[in-house]
């Protein structure tokens, strides 16, 4: 799913989980592609979503927003491997590591 010019969202099943990838900037301007991507993943039958933002470039409050609601909705059941550069910069300033299940790769790796 294309979210704009420099931003896309694929998903794919590993097993009982499926892996949702973002690639290029989570912002308010793509994080509604993304939302949509999850949300298509809900709907498959799971045991696990997990975000990979290892392509992720940036990510801002409403990016910060959206894990933070999904680990709160989905508990365990959600996970995220973590960024890199930036992205992995603004977890760690934000404290996300003890409110969300931080997995080193997606399943299927």
């Amino acid at each position: 799913m294309e979210g704009g010019p420099d931003f896309s969202v694929t998903r794919r099943r590993a097993g009982d989980a499926v892996v949702v990838v973002p690639v290029g900037e989570i912002d308010l301007a793509t994080v509604d592609a993304l939302e949509a991507e999850i949300g298509a993943a809900a709907a498959e039958p799971h045991t696990e979503i997990v975000l990979d933002l290892r392509s992720t470039t940036f990510l801002d409050s409403t990016g910060i927003r959206l894990v933070v609601q999904l680990a709160r909705d989905l508990g365990s059941a959600f996970g995220v491997v973590r960024g890199i550069g930036e992205v992995a910069r603004v977890f760690d300033l934000v404290g996300l590591d003890g409110r969300v299940r931080m997995l080193d790769t997606p399943p299927g790796e």
